[in-house]
């Protein structure tokens, strides 16, 4: 149980120490809409199959290199790839002694050893070989060249100490893109926010190969801030040349947060929105209740049953308004901040 209880510490003292920010400096600029400190999203943990009686595969990482160095491992349906070629890893044949690369979310299960929920799973990696790095898109490319060629850098999603990601994922125009158990031609405008991708680097820290993993989110919503509220696109960015026809709605700053208009959000993403008396907003996705919320109430209703909100849901000129990120939650968007 120490053991454990050293996993849980640290890693909650490094949720704790993200959290932390320092005072802005006043500007006369426009305050940006930036994305709120939180911990990582991913965790990765590597390490020898080793003999387990339970459900599930347990790794043991006799390097002594971080907490985490025995976990026990529940694939799921996350995607298990070969490291050598980028093709589905069998997990029916991994054999003890074999060692797996494994990204998965932070949530573990209060045991010894640790268990966890793979978000993708990496074997057969060559001995004189790195393994494929995974990373989740957090924004918009810098500098793309036209026409979605050439290089560009991606922002990532975060990570820390015991975490991959945040940083940048940098493509070249000799980058390989395959997709993952499909056909699909893909390439580097598939690079949106919310892709999650397996890549194999160069000596020089560049991407050779970008593999897109299945998608998890059913689009992105991006912001932009002005001076006067915060822009918020759905499926596209700012750019005028580029996103032609992206839709883009004003949303609401306050003491609890940036707002954001359901209808409009939630229509462009591809959902229906009705007003029921009783109900209040009601969002659909082909037919079915995705959630229904009263103005001022500070809960939403699923099927699922009742889901909180980080700011009560507010009505003003007609319009009726969620906490973005929590709209972007139950709308299953990622939210890219600008």
């Amino acid at each position: 149980m120490k053991k454990l209880l050293s996993v849980l510490l640290t890693l909650a003292a490094l949720a704790a120490a993200l959290c932390v920010t320092a005072a802005a400096a006043e500007t006369e600029t426009a305050p940006a809409a930036e994305e709120p400190e939180k911990a990582p999203a991913f965790v990765r943990v590597w390490g020898r199959v080793s003999p387990w009686d339970g459900e599930g595969i347990y790794l043991k990482n006799d390097s002594g290199d971080g907490s985490l160095s025995e976990v026990v491992i529940h694939p799921g349906d996350a995607p298990a790839v070969d490291g050598a070629t980028g093709l589905p890893l069998d997990l029916e044949k991994v054999k003890e002694g074999d060692t797996l690369y494994v990204w998965t979310g932070l949530a573990m299960a209060l045991s010894l050893p640790p268990q966890m929920s793979a978000v993708v799973i990496v074997g057969n990696v060559p001995a004189d070989a790195a393994a494929p790095e995974f990373c989740e898109i957090a924004g918009e490319a810098v500098s793309p060249a036209p026409g979605g060629k050439g290089s560009a850098r991606f922002p990532l999603t975060g990570g820390g100490e015991l975490h991959t990601g945040g940083g940048e994922l940098e493509v070249t125009d000799k980058t390989v893109y395959t997709p993952w158990l499909t056909r699909q031609i893909v390439g580097m405008d598939d690079l949106v926010p919310g892709t999650r991708v397996l890549v194999w680097k160069d000596k020089n820290g560049a991407a050779e190969k970008v593999q897109l993993l299945p998608g998890v989110y059913r689009g992105y919503a991006s912001t932009f801030a002005t001076m006067h509220d915060v822009r918020v696109a759905v499926n596209g960015g700012f750019d005028a040349e580029r996103d032609q026809g992206v839709p883009q709605f004003s949303a609401k700053r306050t003491e609890n947060g940036v707002m954001a208009p359901i209808r409009g959000v939630a229509e462009a993403a591809g959902y229906e929105v009705r007003w029921d008396k009783e109900l209040g907003v009601v969002v659909s996705l082909d037919g079915e209740t995705v959630f229904s919320v009263q103005p001022g109430a500070e809960t939403v209703r699923t099927a699922q049953g009742e889901g909180y909100l980080s700011a009560a849901c507010l009505k003003e000129g007609g319009t009726t308004y969620l906490p973005l990120e929590d709209l972007c939650h139950w709308l299953n968007l990622y939210l890219s901040w600008g």
